[in-house]
């Protein structure tokens, strides 16, 4: 595999994220501010529905929602560089790590990205402006959701060669002639 930074800036430049998507999800940073914590608590609600990410967040959410609404203004912050990645790889890692299936952080994105259109519309009215922007963020949001599923992956690599004792060459190998 490249160097993981490498990747990072290789889906930057496929997806087309450039300073314009900066520009757009720092213009976006009070809208969030403003209503971010509604956002999450609606998250929130909605995990504890689900059996599973119910058991993963319980006795947890005050301290999650606190972690949440930092990664949610790191989104607005406007740098996307090599720091920005390194969080978001140690996000996928720590996911892996307290065992919060794929699959969930796949439907949380979703559920991020429906929220996100839906209070854009209702707070800045202008539909070219909603379209614009909201194109940054969802850019935005795959990106986090494609770095957290590298470090799934990644993490899920090093275990099984922990577990099986075959080095990481050999592992990979194996994975990419199957």
């Amino acid at each position: 595999m490249k160097d993981k930074n490498q990747v990072f800036a290789d889906l930057k430049d496929f997806l087309g994220f450039g300073e314009e998507d900066a520009q757009n999800l720092k213009a976006l940073a009070p809208i969030f501010a403003t209503h971010g914590g509604a956002l999450t608590d609606r998250f929130y609600e909605k995990l504890g529905t689900v059996p599973e990410t119910a058991a993963l967040v319980e006795g947890r959410v005050d301290a999650l929602k606190k972690t949440h609404a930092v990664w949610m203004s790191e989104l607005f912050s406007g740098d996307y560089g090599d720091a920005y990645f390194e969080r978001r790889w140690k996000i996928g890692l720590t996911h892996v790590r307290v065992n919060v299936p794929p699959h969930y952080v796949e439907a949380v994105i979703s559920f991020l990205r429906g929220e996100s259109e839906k209070l854009l519309v209702r707070e800045l009215k202008d539909a070219g402006l909603v379209a614009e922007r909201h194109a940054s963020l969802l850019k935005i949001l795959d990106i986090d959701l494609m770095v957290i599923n590298l470090a799934y992956a990644a993490e899920r690599v090093d275990r099984l060669c922990n577990f099986t004792g075959m080095s990481k060459k050999l592992i990979q190998r194996c994975i990419e002639q199957s």
